[in-house]
């Protein structure tokens, strides 16, 4: 429970409120990223406590109205463990640490708009639909497992792999974050995992404060670059297969790589099972709210009995989400078919050659050598992929178990 009473001022003068439905309204704080869904009556109580109204004042005001008793304590409670409101004290609250956002989802929406005009996705479809033509035409550039091995030191080929690819993916999480600056939305980064995969996500949930349509942009702008990067590396390496240009040939290799990352990388985020961007451009065209945790838990109650707060959450579940995950459910359950075999063909045998590799350098060569800190490194990427997503988990289970202390 909060410290607020009958005669206590919500703060919600920071608070967005957007009509989504009829008779429904999205409430909450752009900066902090954190709404939730209300009926007009909850939207009218924000109203009046922005209007400097009484949580007593505002309930008779609204009672008034519609001629009907409501507990605006008990909405307001609700909105406090949601998040969306600070229910401490004044000074309690001021004293809390401010949201650091990622600088550049900070950068002024007039510089970096122009990334995201008509233009400019003109030039992000034009990319892969030029990188298809050139897959049509020369199949040869469609990547495969082996271009990561761009040298015949298979260590140094997968070190300079990694870091490749993260390297890719940060330029990925900085076009998201730019296009959220575009429309006006900070942003944090973060590591998350996305099934046993290890992930860094751009924190975009203020941009549910706005209209579905200017959402798509923010959501579809990480794969726009990737489709970009995509066509710079297939370019080259076509030219060179038609005898256009002339490439050292470790460049070729280079360029394959970097093909087969990107790849790689756009067709994940079409696994909407996983929470990719596609799954949140899906979200949004059909008007869900909690499609994912909705089909978790509809699967789950057919195999095992549900707890309290899961019944809950079914009971309370929106049409739109219940009908949606009817069909979303086949995707689901093939995805998670899906990983757990793609964990025991690639993931594992590919886990057991890379630490048996670095096993066998660190016992091989001299100590401290120049090979032997290959090995260390190979050591560290592969032990990343395998424990990220474990200490992930462990640290969002600390952060809710914190938030409920």
């Amino acid at each position: 429970m909060s410290g607020l009473g009958l005669d206590s001022r919500p703060r919600v003068g920071n608070l967005v409120v957007r009509q989504e439905d009829e008779d429904e309204y999205v409430v909450g704080d752009p900066a902090t990223g954190t709404f939730v869904v209300v009926p007009e009556v909850g939207a009218r109580l924000v109203e009046l406590f922005a209007a400097g109204r009484s949580v007593a004042e505002a309930a008779d005001e609204v009672e008034r109205r519609t001629g009907e008793p409501v507990d605006a304590l008990d909405f307001v409670e609700v909105l406090v463990e949601a998040g969306v409101i600070d229910g401490r004290p004044d000074d309690a609250a001021a004293a809390a640490p401010p949201v650091r956002y990622w600088s550049v989802s900070r950068i002024p929406a007039r510089l970096v708009r122009p990334l995201f005009g008509r233009v400019a996705w003109t030039g992000y479809v034009a990319a892969l639909v030029a990188t298809l033509v050139m897959f049509a035409a020369e199949p040869s550039l469609l990547p495969h497992y082996e271009d990561t091995f761009i040298f015949p030191d298979v260590v140094l080929s997968l070190l300079i792999t990694n870091v490749v690819v993260v390297a890719l993916t940060i330029v990925h999480e900085v076009w998201h974050a730019l296009a959220g600056a575009a429309v006006g939305v900070p942003s944090r980064l973060r590591v998350e995992r996305r099934g046993i995969f290890p992930v860094l996500e751009t924190d975009l949930t203020g941009l549910w404060a706005l209209p579905p349509e200017r959402r798509y942009g923010p959501f579809l702008a990480g794969m726009a670059i990737d489709s970009v990067l995509l066509f710079a590396a297939v370019a080259p390496r076509f030219a060179w297969s038609r005898g256009w240009i002339d490439l050292p040939p470790e460049l070729v290799r280079f360029l394959a790589m970097v093909v087969f990352s990107q790849a790689v990388k756009l067709a994940f985020q079409t696994l909407a099972y996983l929470r990719t961007d596609m799954y949140l451009v899906m979200a949004t065209a059909t008007g869900c709210r909690n499609l994912h945790q909705v089909t978790r838990l509809s699967l789950k109650r057919r195999i095992r009995r549900l707890n309290a707060e899961e019944k809950t959450i079914l009971r309370h579940a929106h049409d739109t989400d219940l009908r949606v995950s009817r069909w979303y459910r086949l995707l689901y359950l093939a995805g998670l078919v899906w990983m757990i075999w793609f964990a025991i063909h690639f993931l594992w045998p590919s886990a057991k050659v890379t630490f048996g590799w670095a096993a066998g350098v660190l016992i091989g060569a001299p100590l401290a050598s120049a090979y032997w800190w290959e090995g260390i490194a190979l050591l560290v990427f592969a032990s990343l992929n395998v424990l990220l997503p474990l200490g992930v988990i462990v640290r969002n289970r600390r952060r809710t178990r914190k938030a409920l202390a």
